[in-house]
């Protein structure tokens, strides 16, 4: 018997544990056939599942752990990232599994298999027990031998100094034959990602699909079979999207799957390896050679001409075969399989919420990672990596025919402070976090000396006028403390909480961890007495700041510059570069500043950003607060500046401003952290 036929079977879905109740249908979700196939499939020692959210990762761990239990009996271990997870997922779905299923419920939990010892932690049953560990804990990943591992979240795990914590957990699987290995997650960053990693190691399964209409199999992607309408101007630019007549377009026929067709075909969802191999004295690629076999002769069976179907009763894949020997030269040892939503029967993963999912996040950094993630199951490529030239930023600053620009809504200034001075940028935002670079001012003097503080205070009061005449003062700062003057900064922002001038610090991220950009949890009472910095997470920030340098036309994210600006303030602003790092086997990505170079704009531009993140978080709106104060339909256009960069001049600064826009919200955290 097979996982799937198994549960099909015996298996019984527990209200609290999804959406559904009753018999467990492997139709319903036909994308999990093949991994839970792989767990019986002969040859195969580890699974490997990097796919999107909420597709089949957890009912694979599920379905194959009951399965064992029932048929195959055999200690068993369980490890997620963290020992809290690992109990919080016995409740949520062992527990639940168990009780609901009335095979397992006979063989775990009975006065025959509980004793003292069993916990949230530990199940005891005939022939076996399943044990649950965090990922942390390396004395609990090596005190039992066991003969299957399963994985959960391992791109959450964290490094330490034992060395990989999946390495850990397989170690204990030594001494058994016929041990099997689980590894499932959504992957994260391209490079670091665990499960990418584990996924490419293996025989790397993709799934196809059979066009309703004309029979052709389709490996389903979002880029290359979703599309939508859209409108066009003259010169052929996209004016307008429409992501609710999204469907999937055949690439043979070119057909549009309406709703009940694309379910139709999800019932016929085939796996393929993939993996690129030499054989014959030949590099083959699986599926560059499936697509020019079918482009070449759309008559001919171009799935037969690439794959070998090979099934039993406990197993179905296409073996990859060599054009000329015949031979299958992948090995199914490893079996690893992707999938993203498309693959979806919910519908709440149609292909209109997808492509307006994908809208709202192609222009933002951040969006666009979780996108990757959740929604296509891939690893996002940080756009971070690529080098941004200095020169070629300057050559693109804006001359504007007031200090603020018609798009501004807000102001912000981040600050970072020397021994010898403080460094400031006032930076306004406009409508999805597009910004123009107003005003770069350096307050020279000692940090330590209060006349200094003041000249700070005083810049901190400027007000910044538009074309028609509106006055703008500044609505939050961020100072960095993190230097030798730490005290002076925070006697400095504490007196100015009203003003929403903050303190703040970045996170000490190790091992390529972000935290985010401002604090998303409220202080305890005990914190709220003392007086702290804001922990800022500064490599996140840096991933998004380099993102948008990148960004080459006006819209959401993208950064104005100013003709003020001389050169060397663009090379601190990329002064910094990414670079790999491995600790305990594991990569990493690092922001780094050459030995020698500056990077004071590189910290202003990123306090700037938690000013605005601060905003946010105490409920202000940004795209609400544009469009309120956005100026009379004359447009504000910039004009482009010459190659050759113009002179700093001396912008003296004006009277202090009347009350700022937000009001001063006395329930507000923030200003009781005093």
């Amino acid at each position: 018997m097979s996982v799937p036929e198994w549960a099909d079977r015996f298996r019984k879905l527990a209200p609290e544990a999804g959406s559904t109740s009753g018999d467990w249908s492997t139709r319903t979700v036909e994308i999990a056939r093949g991994p839970m196939l792989a767990v019986t499939e002969l040859g195969v020692e580890t699974i490997t599942g990097m796919v999107c959210t909420q597709l089949m990762k957890t009912a694979l761990i599920e379905n194959a752990v009951g399965f064992f239990v029932h048929l195959d009996p055999a200690p068993m271990l369980i490890v997620q990232p963290k020992e809290a997870a690992a109990e919080q997922f016995s409740k949520e779905r062992i527990t639940p599994l168990i009780r609901a299923t009335p095979v397992l419920r006979k063989l775990i939990g009975t006065k025959k298999t509980r004793s003292a010892e069993e916990t949230l932690l530990y199940k005891a049953f005939p022939g076996g027990f399943l044990a649950l560990a965090g990922a942390g804990s390396p004395d609990n990943l090596a005190r039992r031998p066991v003969k299957r591992v399963f994985c959960d979240e391992t791109d959450k795990y964290p490094i330490t100094r034992e060395g990989d914590p999946i390495g850990l957990a397989d170690e204990r699987m030594a001494t058994y034959v016929g041990s099997l290995s689980v590894r499932v997650c959504s992957p994260t960053i391209e490079g670091e990602s665990l499960i990418e990693s584990s996924y490419l190691e293996g025989d790397q399964r993709q799934a196809s699909v059979e066009c309703p209409e004309c029979g052709h199999r389709n490996f389903l992607d979002f880029f290359k079979h979703i599309n939508w309408d859209k409108d066009y101007d003259d010169d052929g630019n996209v004016t307008a999207h429409y992501p609710r007549t999204a469907q999937v377009l055949c690439e043979a026929c070119g057909c549009g799957w309406n709703e009940g067709q694309r379910l139709t075909a999800l019932g016929t969802i085939r796996w393929h390896q993939t993996k690129r191999f030499r054989c014959c004295g030949k590099h083959v690629d699986p599926l560059s050679a499936y697509a020019a076999a079918w482009k070449a002769d759309p008559a001919s069976d171009a799935v037969a001409l690439t794959w070998d179907w090979w099934e039993g009763p406990r197993h179905a894949v296409y073996r990859a075969r060599c054009p000329d020997c015949g031979t299958w030269p992948v090995s199914n040892e490893h079996a690893s399989f992707t999938a993203g939503k498309v693959f979806s029967p919910w519908p709440n993963d149609a292909p209109p919420k997808i492509a307006a999912k994908w809208l709202a996040s192609k222009n933002d950094p951040d969006k666009r990672v979780k996108f990757d993630n959740t929604q296509l199951g891939k690893p996002h490529k940080r756009s971070s990596s690529k080098e941004v030239v200095a020169e070629l930023l300057a050559a693109r600053a804006e001359i504007w025919p007031a200090e603020v620009p018609d798009g501004v809504g807000i102001i912000t200034v981040g600050g970072d402070t020397q021994d010898d001075r403080v460094e400031l940028e006032f930076v306004g935002w406009g409508a999805n976090e597009e910004s123009w670079s107003l005003l770069y001012v350096i307050v020279e003097g000692d940090t330590s000396k209060k006349s200094t503080w003041d000249e700070v205070d005083r810049q901190l009061l400027r007000t910044f006028k538009r074309a028609d005449g509106r006055e703008f003062a500044i609505e939050a700062t961020c100072i960095d403390s993190g230097g030798h003057r730490a005290k002076e900064v925070y006697e400095f922002s504490k007196a100015r909480l009203g003003r929403k001038v903050w303190a703040t610090k970045g996170a000490s991220d190790r091992n390529g961890k972000r935290s985010p950009l401002w604090p998303t949890t409220r202080p305890s009472n005990r914190t709220r007495t003392v007086f702290k910095p804001i922990i800022i997470g500064v490599n996140s920030a840096k991933d998004t700041l380099r993102a948008r340098l990148t960004f080459a036309e006006p819209g959401p994210g993208y950064m104005h510059f100013s003709t003020k600006r001389e050169l060397s303030w663009y090379e601190q602003l990329t002064a910094e570069r990414l670079l790999p790092k491995v600790a305990s086997g594991r990569v990493f990505s690092v922001w780094d500043c050459p030995k020698g170079k500056a990077n004071e704009a590189t910290d202003c531009r990123v306090n700037a950003m938690a000013a605005l993140a601060g905003l946010i978080q105490l409920g202000m709106k940004l795209n609400a607060v544009v469009e309120a104060v956005s100026p009379a339909p004359e447009a504000d256009i910039p004009k482009r500046r010459s190659p050759k960069l113009a002179p700093p001049t001396d912008e003296p600064p004006p009277a202090p401003p009347k009350p700022t826009k937000f009001a001063n919200r006395s329930g507000s955290w923030m200003k009781r952290r005093r």
